[in-house]
């Protein structure tokens, strides 16, 4: 189960680093591509269509649609990546449906067909919810079962 937490851990910082943490500012530059790109001011949210990347430092994020919304404020409520989600951290990778983060609660979900890959060690379901704070995730199979592989380490050498 730790190295479960492990795997989900990287996309989180993923998303907290692009996105920062409460009353932290970011302190490398998040670049956003799309073919298209849509605000609309009266709902509050930003919309990134087609092809869309987004990358800060070592993290990279791939996906066919990318939702950001807003608050009154105008500062960051949720983040919904859809269709074709895939993103890399350092030696970790996963892909998924769709992906909602959840800044208030502080957690995200991968949905439909989600893995995780650290090296060779590989989680997957249906979906996958990692909570941030608690460190807590949880796998659910809903239309297959979980299934988790996991290569042991070879004595000497840390995966």
């Amino acid at each position: 189960m730790l190295k479960a937490l492990i795997l989900a851990l990287f996309l989180v910082s993923g998303f907290t680093t692009v996105y920062g943490k409460e009353g932290k500012t970011a302190e490398k530059p998040v670049v956003i591509e799309a073919d298209t790109l849509e605000y609309d001011k009266n709902r509050q949210v930003i919309v990134y269509k087609g092809n869309v990347v987004v990358k800060k430092e070592d993290f990279t994020l791939w996906s066919d649609l990318l939702k950001i919304f807003l608050n009154k404020e105008g500062d960051i409520e949720k983040i919904l990546a859809i269709g074709n989600v895939r993103f890399v951290k350092g030696d970790r990778k996963g892909k998924s449906e769709e992906a909602e983060y959840f800044k208030d609660k502080n957690y995200i979900i991968l949905k439909g067909n989600a893995q995780l890959q650290q090296n060779n060690n590989i989680i997957e379901g249906d979906e996958i919810v990692y909570y941030i704070d608690s460190e807590k995730a949880e796998v659910v199979g809903k239309n297959k079962r979980v299934r988790t592989i996991f290569f042991p380490e070879e004595k000497g050498k840390k995966q």
